[in-house]
């Protein structure tokens, strides 16, 4: 009688364990009428025979993978929306555009980018560069006719006058002074300075880039978008006193002649603003408008370039082309 009392309690615990399972997990149960969570169907559902199923853990294995795409922000999964859509790029009217991550050089907008193109003043960018490898920045350079000949319309540097190369650099970069960048060649030894802005080109995997001129006056310095971004990463790795001279507002320059200080101001809209890291303008009637510029957007260098565009709206452009780029990628 004890024994079967016995065994009268252990089966009603039981039973009792099964319906506290089935309450506390539903649909973890398999019978004939259930399929199992992987929607296989086993033996023990062919046969009805009850098998408790543990929850799974592999749904939180992504969670915690590194390489795992961002999670979808709770109120778009709670609203059953996907995440926002990547908007149409605007439009800015030019013949070549490129957005870009600087330090690892993944593109998030090209438009014509391997297409060449005239650089006009954008090339002063490596004729900074060649100007520091092969100059001293302390050396004097005085301005002779020659010199003067290639820009009628020069109004800062004379006949006569002598600066330093670092004083020249700033008048080539900031106002974008063309018989500055002559002066920067013609005392190196023009042949042998464009020699070196093109073998620099090359080995840096500017393949489509010719410099016929250290200024940009020359239709014949052409160069791509891709290119360009290229010479802004090694430019901003290796010459960064560059990049600094760029993003001045103004620069006061001495001559050393008449000892005389000149100042000399930036025409690019973009030097002194907080997110500003340097850049270059650029124009000639061939070229039309074209803007290199580098901002600092969440720690890192976003690079944008705009080629061939009227030489009235690249600010205006860019501004917008940075604008969708940081409302679409964050």
């Amino acid at each position: 009688m004890q024994n079967n009392a016995q065994k009268f309690v252990f089966l009603a615990v039981v039973v009792a364990a099964v319906l506290f399972s089935a309450r506390m997990y539903p649909g973890v149960f398999i019978n004939g009428n259930t399929s199992n969570a992987d929607g296989g169907s086993g033996a023990a559902a062919a046969t009805g025979t009850p098998i408790f199923v543990l929850p799974s853990l592999t749904a939180n294995i992504g969670a915690q993978d590194p390489t795992a795409a961002p999670a979808v922000p709770a109120s778009a999964t709670d609203s059953g929306s996907a995440a926002p859509a990547i908007t149409p790029a605007p439009d800015v009217g030019a013949s070549a555009v490129l957005i870009a991550d600087l330090t690892t050089g993944k593109s998030y907008l090209d438009l014509n980018a391997d297409e060449r193109w005239p650089m006009a003043s954008v090339s002063k960018l490596m004729t900074a560069a060649v100007a520091t490898d092969v100059l001293s920045p302390d050396v004097h350079i005085t301005i002779t006719s020659q010199m003067v000949a290639v820009d009628p319309t020069e109004q800062v540097l004379h006949v006569g006058d002598t600066y330093t190369v670092a004083d020249l650099m700033h008048v080539m970069l900031l106002p974008s002074n063309n018989v500055a960048a002559e002066a920067l060649a013609d005392f190196y030894g023009r042949a042998n300075f464009l020699a070196a802005m093109n073998a620099k080109a090359q080995a840096w995997g500017m393949a489509g880039t010719y410099y016929d001129d250290p200024s940009g006056l020359s239709a014949a310095n052409e160069s791509t978008a891709s290119d360009l971004l290229k010479l802004a990463q090694h430019i901003y790795a290796q010459y960064p006193q560059v990049l600094a001279i760029t993003r001045m507002p103004q620069a006061t320059v001495e001559n050393l002649s008449t000892g005389q200080s000149v100042t000399v101001e930036s025409i690019n809209h973009f030097a002194g603003t907080p997110d500003f890291i340097g850049g270059k303008t650029g124009y000639t009637d061939q070229a039309d408008g074209n803007l290199l510029s580098l901002f600092s957007y969440d720690g890192r260098p976003v690079f944008v370039v705009v080629l061939g565009i009227d030489d009235g709206v690249r600010f205006d452009a860019t501004q917008e082309l940075y604008a969708w780029f940081r409302q679409n990628y964050r």
